[in-house]
C-alpha cells in the first residue's frame, strides 16, 4: 500500500485521532508549550515518582555490563570479546557493505575520547583544579538558564539537568569521585542526535559510523561545556556511557522515558540519539521528569522485539530483574522491560559490527515530516497510539537494508 492509498483509507483513524486531539485541549497550556503535545511535566517530582523502584535499587557495578564482562576474564559470567577482536583487526568479508573503505569511514568517524579529554582533571589527580576564578550566579535558576543555552550552542540536540544521585551511578565511579575529592551537585544531561540515513544501514558495518560519529560529537560537546564550567571556576567532568547510567539520568533530567528496548525515547528526537553527561560542583536548578505515553505505546507495539536479530529484546511485561545469570547486566530494583545484554553482545561478534536495529525500526525513529509528526501524535494519544506501529508496517519501515538501500545512501548524500 502506498502513502496515497493509505491516506485515502485512513479516514476512520484520522477521525479517531482528531477526537483524541480535541480531548487534549484540556491539557494545561504551559504543559503543551513547554514540552510539546502530549507531554506532561511532573513539576516537583523526581526520578522516583515516575519510575517504580524497590529496596534492591542502588548503585550498579560497571563490571556487570556486557562490556565489563567481556574485558574481565575473571568475571563469574564472562563474555567472549569477539566483537573487539574483529573491530581491531578489520578484514575483508563477504557481508554486504563490509570492506576496507567502509571500515575506514567508520574508524575516521569515531574520534575517541582521548582527542578531547584535556578537561579530565579527575584522571590527572587534580579534580578540583579549575581554569578560572569562581563566577557567582544569582541563583541556581539563572545558572541553569545560561548553562543550558551554552550546551545548545555547543550543538547539544537537547539538554536537561538533574541532581547528582548515587543510585544512578556505577559503584566504581562513586568510589573514584570520593577518592579524588570530587563532590558533584548537579548533572547536565545532553542528547546528541545521530545521522538517521546511515543508521538505516544497520546491521551493515557502515551503520556503525552513525554511532561512532555521535560518540565523537559527544566528546566534543561535553568537552567544551566542561571546559567552560572550569573557566567559570567550577570543577566539572564529562562522561559518556560510563560515569553513571545514562538512561536513568535522562529520565531524571526530564529528557524522556525509558523504552522496551532499554533506550531513552525523547518526545521530539525519538530514539536515534546518544546521551552524554557533565557532572559539576555547580548547583543548578533541576528539571522535572516527563511522561508522554511511551509506556503505553511500548506495551502494545513490540516492533523492536519483533525485529531484534538476536532475540535480546523481550516481549514480557515490566518487572524487577531477578537475581539470575540472564539478568546479570540488568539493574536491580527498577521495574522495567527486560533485555538480554549477553545475546545482544554475542550477536555483535557474530555479525562483525554493533547493531542498532531496535532503534531504527522503532516508530519514534523517523524523519521530521508532517506524516511522521502525525504518527508521533497518534503514538502520544491515548486510545489510538497503536496506529503508529500500523503506519510503520504499511509504509515498510524497518525492513532490512538491501543493495539498493546501500547505493541510495551514497547517491543521495549531499555534497
Amino acid at each position: 500500500m502506498n502513502r496515497r492509498d493509505f491516506l485515502k483509507k485512513s479516514a476512520i483513524t484520522t477521525g479517531a485521532t482528531a477526537g483524541a486531539l480535541a480531548l487534549s485541549s484540556t491539557l494545561k497550556p504551559l504543559e503543551v508549550e513547554a514540552k510539546g503535545f502530549g507531554v506532561k511535566e511532573h513539576k516537583g517530582k523526581t526520578f522516583y515518582d515516575v519510575v517504580e523502584t524497590n529496596e534492591d535499587f542502588g548503585p550498579f557495578s560497571q563490571h556487570d555490563t556486557a562490556f565489563g564482562r567481556a574485558y574481565d576474564p575473571n568475571h563469574p559470567y564472562p563474555l567472549p570479546p569477539t566483537f573487539f577482536q574483529v573491530w581491531d583487526a578489520p578484514k575483508e568479508h563477504d557481508k554486504l557493505g563490509e570492506n576496507v573503505f567502509d571500515n575506514a569511514m567508520f574508524q575516521g568517524a569515531g574520534l575517541n575520547w582521548g582527542d578531547t579529554n584535556n578537561h579530565y582533571k579527575l584522571f590527572e589527580g587534580k579534580p578540583n583544579s579549575v581554569d578560572g576564578e569562581l563566577y557567582k550566579f544569582k541563583n541556581p535558576k539563572e545558572a541553569s538558564y545560561y548553562i543550558k543555552r551554552a550546551a545548545k550552542f555547543y550543538k547539544a540536540s537537547a539538554v536537561g539537568i538533574t541532581k547528582y544521585d548515587e543510585n544512578l551511578m556505577y559503584k566504581e565511579n562513586i568510589a573514584q569521585f570520593k577518592e579524588q575529592g570530587f563532590k558533584p551537585k548537579s548533572v547536565i544531561v545532553m542528547c546528541i542526535l545521530m545521522d538517521h540515513e546511515i543508521l538505516k544501514l544497520y546491521p551493515m558495518p557502515i551503520g556503525m559510523s552513525g554511532a561512532a560519529l555521535a560518540y565523537s560529537n559527544m566528546a566534543e560537546v561535553s568537552g567544551k561545556l566542561a571546559k567552560m564550567m572550569s573557566v567559570l571556576g567550577y570543577s566539572s567532568h564529562a562522561g559518556g556511557n560510563d560515569w553513571g547510567i545514562s538512561v536513568a539520568y535522562g529520565v531524571a533530567a526530564g529528557l524522556g522515558e525509558g523504552s522496551r528496548m532499554g533506550t531513552l525515547i525523547h518526545p521530539e528526537l525519538g530514539s536515534g540519539f546518544r546521551i552524554v553527561k557533565v557532572f559539576t560542583e555547580l548547583e543548578l536548578e533541576p528539571d522535572a521528569p516527563i511522561t508522554f505515553g511511551v509506556e503505553s505505546f511500548c506495551t502494545r507495539c513490540m516492533k523492536c522485539a519483533d525485529n531484534c536479530p538476536s532475540g535480546a529484546v523481550y516481549k514480557t511485561p515490566k518487572q524487577f530483574a531477578p537475581d539470575t545469570e540472564e539478568f546479570v547486566s540488568a539493574i536491580k530494583g527498577v521495574k522495567k522491560w527486560g533485555t538480554d545484554a549477553a545475546k545482544c553482545f554475542e550477536y555483535w561478534g557474530e555479525s562483525h559490527c554493533d547493531c542498532g536495529r531496535c532503534i531504527t525500526v522503532c516508530p519514534y525513529f523517523k524523519n521530521d515530516t508532517w506524516l511522521h509528526k502525525f504518527a508521533k501524535t497518534a503514538a502520544n494519544t491515548p486510545g489510538v497510539n497503536n496506529v503508529a506501529r500500523y503506519m510503520d508496517d504499511m509504509f515498510g519501515y524497518g525492513k532490512y537494508p538491501t543493495q539498493k538501500t546501500y547505493d541510495d545512501f551514497w547517491d543521495n548524500m549531499k555534497l
